[in-house]
């Protein structure tokens, strides 16, 4: 009988150990089981995130493609915009009909720009501010005229009230009396 107790207690230490890893395997498994509806609502705000995302860098890569092409333009409306100036000053017929062409070129253009949120800076008389134009010159002035735009060398454009191209501009300073 003895021997049969000594057999009884091995045979269920033995189920007991056999019984405890499933247990334990099974409480695992129940921990480790991902949780399905953590993972749904993850992934939707990775994917709302994502849409987000590309939708601002599609935005932004389009500003960037008009901005280029708005920057090859300007030298060439610039140019309109001086002989425009030029022309008005001559009395001839000819004059007349190249002056008339170069406004409606001049027009379209405007419209173009207008219509893409382009607009010419208007410094020149007035203080000279850093945030939109780059002072390439420093003139002796009269006192009124110290700190004050003089000329405009190259003409300064916005983009969507932003500063497309700086103007730049010849500032005066007055003169100190000795």
């Amino acid at each position: 009988m003895s021997k049969k107790h000594h057999h009884e207690p091995k045979e269920m230490a033995e189920e007991e150990i056999e019984e405890q890893p499933q247990e334990v395997a099974e409480e695992k498994s129940a921990e480790e089981q991902p949780d399905y509806y953590e993972k749904y609502v993850r992934l939707s705000a990775d994917f709302e995130n994502f849409r987000k995302r590309t939708e601002r860098e599609k935005a932004a890569f389009l500003a960037y493609g008009k901005k280029d092409f708005v920057e090859k333009l300007l030298p060439a409306y610039e140019v309109l915009l001086r002989q425009e100036k030029n022309l008005e000053n001559k009395d001839t017929q000819s004059t007349e009909n190249l002056v008339g062409g170069i406004k409606m070129v001049l027009g379209e253009l405007t419209k173009a720009f207008k219509n893409e949120g382009v607009e010419k800076m208007d410094v020149v008389g007035k203080p000279y501010d850093p945030q939109t134009a780059e002072a390439i010159a420093v003139i002796p002035a009269d006192p009124e005229q110290d700190g004050v735009v003089l000329e405009e060398v190259q003409m300064g454009f916005m983009m969507d009230d932003k500063v497309l191209r700086p103007a730049r501009v010849v500032v005066g300073k007055a003169q100190e009396e000795k």
